[in-house]
């Protein structure tokens, strides 16, 4: 049976550009959504839409059935409130981490943001998301189930494959990077079994982008499994 790879956020446009990867690599994706009429619209016909609410426990026991992968894009669409940070970037993810460790997920990939491990120098209307989105990662982390937290920069619209990657750890790098490469160093990183239980931010830099697998291997030599 083919292993189940769940996207949460899956109609964003960076959650979109991770659905096509997985989809050209033969994966079995789920998109979990919150309108299934607006996801089957924008996903396609190759991949099972299941509409629910990352707030929501009964809808996360559901959509977790037989997942071997979870990648989690979502974002809070709404300064506070129920579509805010507090209830998307910290209780939807601990939520979904919780019911993981206990459903038999094998890693969960969280997207979160450069900057997080400085929280409080962040500008003021910031402070509070990176907080919420530091919490959720504690909370994933706490969790139990393997977990790779990606903290990328600035997310751009640009052409994935035409630039080099920068990874590296609390606030050592700052910059941008497309939502096209960040989606590739998701299933980059994912396609090695070694790498779980990090943490790590990724921009783009100057230099050629990475184009065989000793390229990858390079970039993410320098990860270390926290304890």
């Amino acid at each position: 049976m083919a292993e189940i790879y769940l996207v949460a956020g899956a109609t964003g446009k960076l959650g979109q550009e991770i659905v096509s990867r997985l989809l050209l690599k033969n994966r079995h994706v789920r998109a979990f959504v919150r309108d299934a009429t607006k996801g089957r619209a924008l996903l396609g016909e190759n991949l099972e839409v299941v509409e629910g609410d990352i707030r929501r426990i009964d809808t996360i026991h559901e959509v977790l059935q037989g997942v071997h992968t979870v990648i989690c894009a979502t974002g809070a669409r709404e300064p506070e409130g129920q579509n805010g940070p507090e209830e998307v970037e910290y209780e939807g993810v601990r939520l979904m981490a919780t019911v993981a460790a206990n459903s038999g997920v094998a890693r969960f990939v969280l997207v979160s943001a450069l900057g997080v491990a400085q929280a409080e120098n962040a500008p003021d209307h910031l402070t509070q998301a990176l907080e919420w989105k530091r919490k959720g990662e504690e909370a994933l982390r706490e969790s139990g189930v393997a977990y790779l937290i990606v903290r990328p920069g600035r997310l751009t619209e640009e052409a994935g494959g035409q630039q080099g990657i920068k990874l590296g750890s609390s606030i050592a790098i700052s910059g941008e990077i497309s939502r096209a490469d960040l989606a590739e160093v998701i299933l980059q990183a994912l396609a090695r079994e070694n790498i779980s239980n990090v943490t790590f931010e990724v921009v783009g830099t100057q230099g050629p982008a990475p184009q065989s697998d000793e390229d990858w291997n390079r970039i993410f030599a320098p990860l270390e499994a926290e304890t």
